[in-house]
């Protein structure tokens, strides 16, 4: 059973591996993502036949049940039942299968990743699948290019930023927390490199998660003396000489007018299409006007954007119940990361707050990458509670 319980890992670490670049690589017209996420959920079947129990965390995996189920019910009720005419739009039948997805990951994880070494290879698993997405977005990029913002094609500039920013502590946990020295050597080299990519994407809502990212190190400065308080501020300081002269001039103009932008400015369009939403979601305020249907109830206010806002967007799609069964899984998550020990605890909480805000100018919540991050979460909260459990049994036993 062993040597079919390390094959399902391996295919878990594919995916997750690529997850951040899901639909660069295809196989026989399938993506990576759903390759390594249907050999995972083989060999699972294979391992429950043979006898491996099912594992879960109720309070986690029944929040994230009552929400997909809801979400999937949205269906019967939508106002967008077959494919949009824009092709940035989703369809209803595409979301009914991002939710069956997202729920598949949330088992399928618990089934697989049983020890902290196992969640140590999600971890590095991601952190090389950000790094492939790094590659693809710098390597045509020119440093001399007077551009304000840089993206490529199957890559949204702002939902890069997210990504690459959500790992950011992940990155930091590599390299202040693990012994071996070539995965702290990645964790090292991830920093610069996504903190260059977020900049050069122009993401304003990226700038502000990558700092809330490298938040991550408060904990490690806090603890030491006065010399390494000193060389961090040291590097801070040739971190700034450094990306101002690597950054075009009009990408930093852009990512520094935030401020503005929130206090006077429209969000590039997003408080207008909030404002329709609000008026579309008081005819239907409870149970909202179905999955999809965001693009076809906006689109009378000649519209042509998503909601930029899971939040907006659940509200409209899926009501008052639908928004409060997502901020259920949300809270979840949280408290489960306040209970974690140690550094963990302050890094994964800066994973999710990086994922939550990043969700309040973009529509990622049916993204398997988001859902991957609130899973890990619950993840390690279940695998560290049974260890300090069987930890504490044993000491009981012994003294008896």
């Amino acid at each position: 059973m062993n040597h079919v319980h390390n094959a399902a890992v391996f295919f878990m670490m594919v995916l997750v591996f690529a997850l951040p670049t899901d639909g660069a690589v295809e196989v026989a017209g399938m993506s990576l993502v759903k390759i390594a996420g249907l050999m995972a959920f083989g060999v699972t079947a294979l391992l429950l036949m043979m006898g491996n129990g099912l594992h879960a965390l109720r309070v986690f995996h029944t929040a994230v049940l009552l929400y997909v189920a809801w979400v999937m019910l949205s269906y019967t009720w939508s106002e967008m039942p077959v494919p949009y005419e824009t092709t940035q739009a989703v369809s209803s039948d595409q979301a009914l299968k991002s939710n069956l997805y997202i729920l598949m990951i949330s088992l399928l994880l618990f089934q697989l990743v049983t020890t902290v070494q196992d969640v140590n290879k999600l971890y590095i698993a991601l952190v090389l699948g950000s790094f492939w997405l790094v590659y693809l977005m710098v390597k045509d990029y020119q440093v001399t290019a007077n551009t304000v913002r840089h993206e490529i094609k199957q890559f949204d500039a702002n939902e890069v930023s997210v990504k690459l920013a959500m790992v950011i502590p992940l990155a930091i946990y590599l390299l202040t927390q693990i012994k071996a020295w070539w995965w702290r050597l990645l964790g090292g080299l991830y920093l610069p490199a996504a903190a260059f990519t977020i900049l050069i994407t122009g993401s304003r809502t990226g700038a502000v998660i990558m700092v809330l990212g490298f938040a991550g190190f408060l904990p490690t400065i806090l603890r030491a003396g006065v010399l390494g308080k000193a060389a961090s501020g040291l590097v801070m300081v040739v971190a700034l000489i450094a990306v101002a002269n690597v950054i075009p001039q009009k990408t930093i103009e852009r990512i520094f007018s935030t401020g503005k932008e929130i206090s006077s400015g429209t969000l590039n369009e997003r408080s207008v299409i909030w404002a329709n939403a609000y008026e579309e979601w008081e005819e239907s305020p409870l149970y909202g006007h179905g999955l999809g249907s965001f693009r076809r109830i906006i689109n009378p206010y000649n519209v042509d954007y998503t909601a930029h806002n899971s939040f907006v967007a659940i509200t409209a799609e899926q009501g008052i119940v639908g928004v409060v069964l997502y901020l259920t899984v949300i809270g979840i998550v949280l408290s489960l990361a306040w209970r974690l020990p140690g550094d963990e605890r302050w890094l994964l909480l800066l994973m999710l707050l990086v994922v939550v805000i990043g969700q309040m100018s973009l529509t990622l919540q049916d993204r398997m990458y988001i859902w991957f991050t609130y899973t890990l979460t619950a993840l390690n909260f279940y695998i560290k509670n049974n260890a300090a459990n069987a930890k504490y049994s044993n000491k009981v036993s012994l003294t008896t």
